[in-house]
């Protein structure tokens, strides 16, 4: 007969049905009722004349002891590591601590026996919601200094009158994730993101390209504005790109890496000035730039920390001579007001001109306006004024008798 679940409400029946029924049943006849074994019918009257209703509760066939299992002093040692890792706020899961053990000339086990003794111990708890790293996509930068990643992160600074906000700006290596620039600002504003990148092209020379998200800081070109940062990276010859609107998966690196950034701060006492939070970050770069494995380096068995990665091969250089703007054209229809809109601003050209299709070639914050063939007017754009005049004194349309000015 083949092998058979049988549940515990049914081992029950058939032992009290051998044991207590009445008349006397035949251990073959409880066998063909509930299509088991006669064995099996022998076994359950014996375990429930041994141990009653308790003999009937599930046991696991496993072995009680393993011999390949690492010894209790090493589960201790791997555990302590891991409590080291977590209490100054580095990553300690079961590769991070490997690959930590590790450096220091230590043999530890793999990084899933290790991962299995933190279960055992009740540090882990299972996540079986988290999408899987083979279901994204990445993208690397070829080499070091070829793209760097630019964003803010907002911090509190603990003072004695209060919570204060500040933002901690960084910039990391693509191909690296290593830590490239750290700035304290007051705010993400375009003077504190250039001193940001200022001090690190001078540390470790101009990249090929930065990427940022669209922070109107870093970048206008969602805006159709050209900020100071932006026309600074060209004349630097540093190309620029802007992640797409409401995708910061292009940015991921940066934005993972504030986490692990914000798990040391979190395990220090909160900064009270710009000065004690800049001190606790950099003992954090130097922790994350040169004695943190990263696992996204040479692989989970990988032993490369950023450092290692951004020294490992020649570095990318800028142009060396400055980048023209882009330039853009597209038709719009002046509005009745006489104004037409050119990314974030507004650009009035008359009345006398509503409702004329027209031609805006835009080259950086340098706009002119055609209507056909002619010129109506060129303007340059600012980046924190939205409203902006030609100084043109009204004209007529071509090919027709001047339009009616409108009062309102």
């Amino acid at each position: 007969m083949g092998s058979k679940v049988v549940p515990v409400q049914e081992r029950i029946a058939i032992a009290v049905a051998m044991t207590k029924g009445s008349p006397a049943r035949s251990v073959a006849s409880v066998a063909r009722e509930f299509g088991v074994s006669r064995g099996t019918v022998y076994n359950y009257v014996k375990r429930y004349e041994a141990e009653g209703l308790a003999g009937f509760v599930s046991r696991s066939r496993a072995a009680r002891t393993h011999p390949n299992q690492v010894d209790a002093a090493t589960e201790d040692l791997v555990v302590r590591w891991r409590k080291e890792l977590a209490d100054k706020g580095a990553d300690h899961g079961a590769v991070s601590v490997r690959n930590r053990m590790r450096r220091a000339g230590l043999q530890p086990p793999s990084a899933r026996t290790i991962h299995r003794i933190f279960v055992r111990r009740g540090l882990v708890v299972a996540q079986p919601q988290k999408r899987p790293r083979s279901a994204s996509r990445r993208f690397t930068a070829a080499d070091p200094n070829g793209i760097w990643q630019l964003d803010g992160m907002e911090w509190f600074l603990a003072t004695p009158q209060g919570r204060v906000k500040v933002v901690v700006l960084r910039v990391i290596d693509d191909f690296s994730r290593r830590a490239i620039g750290l700035r304290i600002a007051n705010s993400e504003s375009g003077e504190e993101t250039w001193a940001c990148l200022e001090e690190a092209i001078a540390a470790h020379g101009a990249p090929a390209m930065l990427l940022s998200d669209n922070s109107l800081a870093f970048n206008g070109s969602r805006r159709g504005v050209e900020v100071m940062v932006q026309q600074r990276l060209r004349e630097r010859g540093i190309a620029q790109v802007a992640a797409s609107n409401h995708h910061p998966q292009t940015c991921g690196k940066n934005e993972r890496e504030h986490q692990t950034m914000q798990n040391w701060l979190n395990a220090h006492p909160p900064a009270a000035t710009k000065d004690e939070l800049y001190q606790v970050v950099a003992a954090y770069e130097d922790d994350y730039n040169h004695h943190r494995p990263h696992q996204g380096l040479g692989g989970l068995e990988g032993l490369i920390t950023p450092d290692e990665a951004y020294r490992s091969r020649p570095k990318a250089t800028a142009a060396d001579h400055p980048l023209e703007p882009q330039p853009r054209s597209r038709e719009v229809t002046v509005a009745k007001t006489g104004q037409l809109s050119c990314g974030h601003a507004t650009v009035h050209i008359g009345r006398e001109w509503a409702g004329t299709s027209v031609t805006i070639i835009r080259a950086g914050n340098h706009v002119a306006i055609f209507h056909r063939n002619e010129l109506l007017a060129t303007v340059t754009l600012h980046p924190d004024r939205r409203y902006h005049g030609t100084g043109k004194k009204p004209g007529r349309p071509q090919g027709g008798a001047p339009r009616p000015r409108i009062t309102p």
